[in-house]
């Protein structure tokens, strides 16, 4: 969807309802004017090629001969234009041709409200008329030629000349892709990646927050709003929502652990707070929906008086103190039962400590609270392992937080970037705009001016004869002539010096303002770690699963992977030791596993010399199969071969072990 489109409705462009019953009217007129074949009170019994039928909202109303339909189209596309007609401006005139195949041909008007219609320019009506927008549907936008308005024809071939033109190149964009500046120096596939994770950031998310109860927000703490922009953040007051922070960005190969998409957070500007965020998480508890209807009125929230151990964290009331730290499994809140005169307690979820950052409470019933809404806050400052992006599809891992004093610093200003990505970033990526970004942001930042940055921009100035050069060079030229014009260097380029050593690096390093978002994937939230831990019933197996301390599967090609490393002794403490471990009695006799058995023995107790505690005989095992002890021995093996060789003897097939030491 377009970010031009909007929705039609039952009311006109003066905000008086529409006559649906004199639009259909005045349209029946003007076609029965045209020369339509009016389907009523007889049926006409004619179709394609010789006719094409007419359809008003779904009915039927006429047919028109097929030579005279481009014709008729044509002056409904006028009419709708026109500020005199009884035709409605948002008139959807679809027009199916004939053809091989394809759709039913035919004329097809729509007049119903809840339809998406956006505007393009009627290029058959006269340029210094000021009336030629003309509103369009997704129904008619498909058989329609619509030209871009940079000059061209977008390969178009003369059989099938364009009829509109877009007002502006960015119209055919949404939303979120205009936000991107100089979204048409970029590959699409980045540009395509960037409108997927502007709606990951964290963001500045609303206004409204301390007054709202959603169950999960993010939220960023000091976001700013880009140096670099497009149009369309006045249009759509993006300010009062940024999405991200203007990082001082350096293009280097730094310490090694910016490689692939790492990248290196400077520690002393996080914690000067960039790139702070809280995750806002509302638990509501309602005591009205617990239990019988008897029950349910003997419940409140109270704390207890006779167990104090927890009046630190719970008010009297049974709710937490606002702004007070609650550790995983600590109580933060208290239900007194005056049936049972017991109290029971929430406790707190997860893994991480959390802060009370509102509590609402509901007050239908002000002598017996029985509903609260509890929001808690998660401080999450920016960590190794944290996603970040700019606004052109350059995401990142945080690698490090490198503390300032080793980071490199500009000769000529001092400056220490916030951010360094690879080199390696922008050769197949090609997102040229995110260098033209820097070096407009740098002189934007300079001369204390937002700089533009609307994609097309140059393409409809040279169309409309503004500009002879490129776009390329002319963009190019006044942003490496701002940068001269303050004394630095034309291509945006710095001479650094190593923060370790204090020596002048091998080569003139990139270095800018970039608009970076951070995204809302985070490594508090993905990490998975187990040592020991529950067990599936059946296979003995660690279960799966973050949320129930599940362990991470380790599969077909990480064995092949350890075998191809020779890491033969760790692949066996991986899947074996550490995994489904298992002591079995095997019979070196006839190979089976199943079929062992404890020999009855004898059952009193017996009392070592040593003082220790009374233990019984050991047992003897047997085969049930050779009816003897001989030959039985003690094997380790995964737990899932025992249970592989039981459900294979379900169905009739014996599995046999030979033991080598036997």
């Amino acid at each position: 969807m377009t970010r031009s489109c909007r929705v039609t409705s039952y009311f006109d462009s003066h905000g008086a309802v529409k006559d649906f019953f004199d639009m259909r009217k005045s349209i029946l007129g003007v076609l029965t004017g045209l020369g339509m074949i009016s389907s009523l009170p007889k049926l006409v019994q004619a179709g394609p090629p010789q006719v094409l039928s007419v359809l008003l909202d779904g009915r039927v109303v006429g047919s028109i001969p097929s030579s005279e339909v481009e014709k008729v189209v044509a002056h409904l596309r006028r009419l709708k234009v026109s500020a005199a007609s009884m035709i409605p401006d948002d008139l959807e005139v679809g027009y199916i041709p004939l053809s091989m195949g394809g759709a039913y041909p035919g004329l097809y008007l729509f007049t119903s409200p809840s339809r998406f219609i956006r505007p393009v320019r009627n290029i058959s009506i006269p340029a210094d008329d000021s009336r030629n927008i003309e509103l369009i549907g997704p129904f008619e936008q498909v058989y329609m030629e619509i030209r871009c308005p940079d000059g061209g024809n977008g390969g178009r071939s003369d059989a099938f000349p364009a009829t509109h033109e877009e007002i502006h190149p960015t119209d055919m964009l949404s939303v979120v892709a205009n936000l991107t500046p100089w979204s048409d120096h970029n590959q699409s596939p980045r540009n395509m990646y960037q409108c997927q994770m502007a709606k990951q950031t964290m963001a500045f998310s609303l206004q409204s927050l301390r007054f709202r109860a959603d169950q999960k927000l993010y939220h960023l703490q000091t976001p700013q709003t880009p140096i670099v922009r497009t149009s369309a953040y006045t249009k759509y007051c993006i300010d009062e929502y940024p999405t991200g922070t203007n990082a001082i960005v350096a293009v280097l190969a730094y310490t090694g652990y910016d490689m692939e998409d790492a990248m290196i957070l400077n520690k002393s500007s996080v914690e000067r707070g960039m790139f702070h965020g809280q995750i806002y998480q509302t638990e509501t508890i309602d005591l009205s929906e617990e239990g019988s209807k008897s029950a349910r009125a003997q419940k409140m929230f109270r704390r207890s008086n006779i167990d104090r151990s927890w009046h630190s964290v719970i008010d009297s009331d049974g709710l937490p103190y606002i702004g007070q730290m609650i550790h995983p499994n600590e109580p933060y809140c208290s239900i007194y039962d005056e049936v049972t005169n017991t109290t029971k307690t929430n406790n707190r979820k997860g893994s991480d400590p959390v802060f009370v950052d509102y509590v609402a409470v509901d007050t239908k019933n002000k002598n017996n609270i029985q509903k609260v809404n509890i929001r808690f806050r998660h401080p999450r400052n920016p960590i190794i392992g944290d996603k970040f992006s700019s606004r052109h599809g350059q995401k990142g891992v945080c690698s490090q937080l490198w503390p300032d004093i080793d980071m490199p610093f500009s000769g000529a200003t001092g400056m220490r970037p916030d951010l360094i990505i690879n080199p390696h970033a922008f050769p197949s990526r090609m997102t040229i705009a995110m260098l033209l970004e820097s070096l407009a942001a740098k002189g934007g930042s300079l001369n204390g001016k937002f700089v533009d940055a609307t994609p097309f921009a140059n393409s409809v100035k040279k169309a409309e004869g503004g500009d002879n050069k490129s776009d390329s060079e002319s963009l190019v030229d006044d942003l490496g002539e701002m940068l001269r014009s303050h004394g630095f260097n034309y291509h945006g380029v710095e001479v650094l010096y190593s923060g370790v050593y204090g020596t002048e690096l091998a080569c003139e390093i990139f270095i800018g303002p970039v608009y970076y978002q951070r995204l809302r994937h985070m490594v508090s939230d993905k990490f998975q770690v187990r040592s020991t831990g529950v067990v599936d019933q059946v296979t003995r197996q660690p279960i799966k699963g973050r949320k129930r301390g599940g362990g991470i599967r380790f599969g077909e090609m990480e064995r092949d992977a350890m075998l191809a490393h020779g890491a033969a002794y760790l692949l066996h403490d991986r899947l074996h030791t550490c995994s489904d471990y298992h002591i079995a009695d095997v019979c070196s006799i006839c190979g089976s596993i199943l079929t062992s058995s404890f020999v009855q023995t004898q059952k009193r107790v017996v009392r070592d010399i040593g003082g220790l505690p009374p233990v019984r005989a050991p047992k003897k095992v047997a085969c049930h199969a050779c009816q003897t002890s001989k030959g039985m021995e003690t094997v380790a093996m995964p737990y899932v071969f025992r249970y592989l060789a039981a459900e294979l003897a379900a169905m009739n097939i014996k599995m046999t072990v030979q033991l080598s030491g036997a």
